[in-house]
């Protein structure tokens, strides 16, 4: 635990680094949502084909690698283990390029989820050992700020891109030759990701806090159970009810789609106004939850992070059924803001209340276990289930708009509930003296 202010100041600076890192990691996922279009006619695709691009693919193995990744991250240098992740995810982005056929595509979203897995179990860990219990909250705010700067760049970076070149089918590139203009894309932004790799590399390694011999236990789903069954009413909202609510968070990758079918909106248009409201409106949320939540917990309200995130999932809920049913596009714009500020509740005060209540030996393995059902729900099931419900249920591409309506009604409440339903037990956690090792 550090002691000076210098050693806060460092710990800043690293929490700085890896939000850095988490805006790339969000740029190479939301850049795809953009170019539904032309990726579709290219490689003659349904939605439902497309949504496992951006929540299969990625997402299952993003989650599939989480819990090996993260026993490393709770034994090995973390800061090493997110570098490799960094390259890994930058080099399967740029191979995007090079792909010609669905099953080729959906191989090199898998590179960037398996790459994607090493960050943030191993961030959640390294801001954990750098920061008070007082303090996380708002490092964990600076660091998940990446998820919006990185998705409003590549909505607004991604539109005008697109939209640029889409007045020419095809491209041509030096030592590639002629290639399709969305393939151009990737190359733009899968490189520069090598780069944050070495920066990353070469930040320092904090002092695990508590017993580094606890620490340097081997993995264990047994210790992992046993600490989930103890609280199993903390467990579901922290795990599962969490996940629900990030599946609204993670349907927004069908918004920029929604304009443009419902208003016609061309891809420029939609990338600026879905862009700025995630670079306006997602980090405010993230930096208000971690600012209120610091707040509260100072003031002795030591549950502040479960409780504000079922205030957001009610509101988020509302907010994202009311939104795509709304008659006109300026007022539907207008309703991303508050689904973009509550959105950003989550991935801060959710990975807060975990790091709060892990033992030492498990920290980076619980944050896994948070990935784990994000990645199975949110990140998978978030663009997938309104392409299911318009494929298969409402039978109507065009349906779009009532298709996400649907999801996020049926979404919404159950995550408020589940949510509530772990305040009492995440509250006796937290009072607890020694939380089962």
């Amino acid at each position: 635990m550090p002691e000076t202010r210098a050693d806060y100041r460092y710990g800043w600076y690293t929490a700085a680094v890896l939000m850095v890192a988490y805006t790339f990691s969000f740029l190479d996922r939301q850049i795809l949502n953009l170019m539904v279009g032309p990726i579709k006619a290219d490689l003659h695709l349904t939605d439902t084909q497309f949504a496992l691009l951006t929540g299969g693919a990625f997402g299952l193995f993003y989650t599939a690698m989480g819990l090996p990744i993260a026993w490393l991250a709770d034994r090995y240098p973390r800061t090493r283990i997110i570098a490799g992740g960094v390259a890994l995810w930058s080099l399967a982005t740029s191979l995007c390029a090079f792909t010609r056929t669905f099953p080729q595509l959906f191989a090199a979203r898998i590179g960037v989820g398996v790459g994607e897995a090493a960050l943030s179990p191993s961030a959640y860990s390294l801001l954990n050992d750098s920061f008070d219990r007082e303090r996380l909250p708002r490092a964990m705010s600076l660091y998940s700020v990446g998820i919006y700067i990185g998705a409003g760049l590549a909505l607004i970076l991604g539109g005008s891109v697109v939209a640029a070149v889409a007045q020419t089918p095809q491209v041509t590139v030096p030592l590639l030759g002629t290639i399709r203009s969305w393939h151009a894309v990737f190359l733009v932004i899968g490189p520069p990701g090598l780069l944050v790799a070495l920066w990353v590399a070469t930040l320092r390694e904090p002092q695990r806090r508590g017993d580094a011999k606890s620490a340097a236990a081997g993995f264990s789903l047994a210790r992992i159970w046993r600490f989930l069954a103890r609280w199993p009413a903390m467990s579901i909202a922290l795990f599962l009810g969490s996940a629900m609510l990030a599946i609204m968070s993670y349907m927004d990758a069908w918004y920029p789609e929604l304009f443009i079918r419902t208003f016609h909106w061309n891809v420029a248009q939609t990338g600026h106004v879905n862009g700025l409201a995630s670079l306006t409106a997602g980090p405010l949320g993230m930096l208000s939850a971690g600012w209120l939540s610091s707040r509260m917990i100072a003031r002795g309200q030591g549950d502040a992070c479960l409780r504000l995130a079922i205030y957001a999932a009610a509101g988020m809920g509302l907010a994202a059924t009311i939104m795509p049913l709304l008659p006109v596009a300026w007022a539907m714009a207008a309703m991303l803001w508050p689904i973009k500020f509550l959105g950003g509740f989550v991935p801060v005060l959710i990975p807060s209340a975990i790091q709060m209540i892990a033992p030492n030996n498990m920290r980076a393995q619980l944050s896994a276990v948070f990935g784990l059902t994000v990645g199975i729900l949110a990140v998978t099931l978030g663009p997938v289930l309104p392409a299911l419900i318009g494929d298969y249920v409402l039978r109507d591409e065009g349906a779009l708009h009532l298709s996400l309506a649907i999801a996020a009604a049926i979404v919404g409440p159950i995550a408020t509930l589940l949510l509530w339903g772990g305040l009492r037990q995440f509250r006796a956690c937290l009072a607890s003296s020694s939380p089962l090792p």
